[in-house]
């Protein structure tokens, strides 16, 4: 549970050596097609450019973790994220939940979901 907070944390502030940190060296992140720019980011620096990227646009309303289901090797995550936009000024807030599969203490892979019932049924858990 705390490997995936500290994961969100790193790719929200872009931080490299944080991310180096708690991803596996060759990690993968797929994200849902309702995110815009890469589907598929290998490496922790990957994650943190896609991160940044996708940021950018926005005045930083943050991330709050809303619900925690942990397995086995396992974490789904659901987080509210809140912004608004650095152009327009349209306050933006999406819901969204992440399966985090986890190896020797590090995430080796990371699934972007629309939703808690997919990104359960993605790592094998079940409400």
């Amino acid at each position: 549970m705390e490997i995936a907070r500290d994961a969100l944390d790193a790719v929200r502030r872009g931080d490299s050596e944080a991310a180096a940190r708690v991803f596996d060296a060759d990690v993968t992140w797929h994200n849902t097609t309702e995110f815009p720019g890469q589907r598929i980011c290998v490496g922790p620096q990957a994650i943190i450019d896609f991160w940044k990227t996708l940021l950018d646009s926005f005045a930083d309303g943050g991330m709050k973790i809303e619900r925690v289901v942990e397995g086995e090797d396992s974490v789904v995550l659901d987080v509210r994220s809140a912004a608004q936009g650095r152009a327009s000024g349209i306050p933006v807030e999406v819901c969204w939940s992440v399966a985090l599969r986890m190896r020797g203490g590090t995430i080796k892979r990371v699934d972007v979901h629309g939703d808690r019932t997919r990104a359960l049924e993605a790592v094998g858990l079940a409400e």
